[in-house]
């Protein structure tokens, strides 16, 4: 059954130009709500954890990505956990990561392993109105078998901590595809993910509104 809602939306969807219905299927498939939720300050990351040294230079890989892909969102490097925004913690062993997931109340307690392969989580508090306040990344780089591997769960970790919070089901060449085999997950930011970000990340779109 159809609610008058939901067919407002498919008569609107229906009168956009092609290329508009195109790029809001998309937007959609990453963020089913339609609601923005995003960073409203410039990000600020930290990075800490027993395997700081070789990640940082993945996570600076994938930071300078970003800011070419949205070049309107500040992002620098800060040496305190508490002037961060975002926080990485990079892990080093399996017994580190479990006992990093599960010092996480909110971590614990929706945290389910699917496979063997995933070793990336993130937890994003964001207020009320779409505001991201903070976002906590653990990875376990060292689990992953390749340096484009780790440079992927860096991107798909980072697109959840800036405000996507579900995996698109449509768009498979999305690095936030988890259902791809181990050894695809190599891949660049593909261009949905770029039009997603740079959607969110609009001068003219605000944290709690829609595109």
């Amino acid at each position: 059954m159809i609610t008058t809602s939901r067919l407002i939306c498919v008569l609107a969807l229906l009168l956009l130009p092609l290329s508009v219905q195109a790029d809001t299927h998309v937007l959609l498939d990453y963020i089913p709500e339609g609601r923005i939720t995003r960073f409203e300050e410039p990000v600020q990351f930290w990075i800490g954890g027993k395997d700081s040294l070789e990640g940082q230079y993945y996570v600076d890989t994938v930071m300078n990505e970003l800011r070419r892909i949205i070049p309107h969102l500040t992002i620098k490097q800060v040496s305190s956990p508490s002037q961060a925004n975002i926080r990485f913690y990079l892990t080093d062993s399996q017994e580190e990561w479990q006992e990093a997931i599960t010092k996480s109340a909110e971590g614990a307690a929706g945290w389910q392993e699917l496979g063997q392969r995933i070793r990336g989580f993130t937890r994003l508090v964001a207020a009320p109105g779409g505001n991201i306040k903070r976002s906590d990344i653990v990875l376990h780089l060292d689990y992953q078998t390749s340096g484009g591997q780790k440079l992927w769960i860096v991107r798909h970790e980072l697109m959840h901590a800036l405000g996507i919070t579900q995996h698109p089901t449509a768009t498979t060449d999305s690095v936030l595809n988890s259902r791809q085999e181990q050894h695809d997950k190599n891949s660049n930011f593909s261009d949905a993910d770029i039009l997603v970000l740079q959607t969110i990340y609009s001068p003219k779109n605000t944290a709690g509104g829609t595109w």
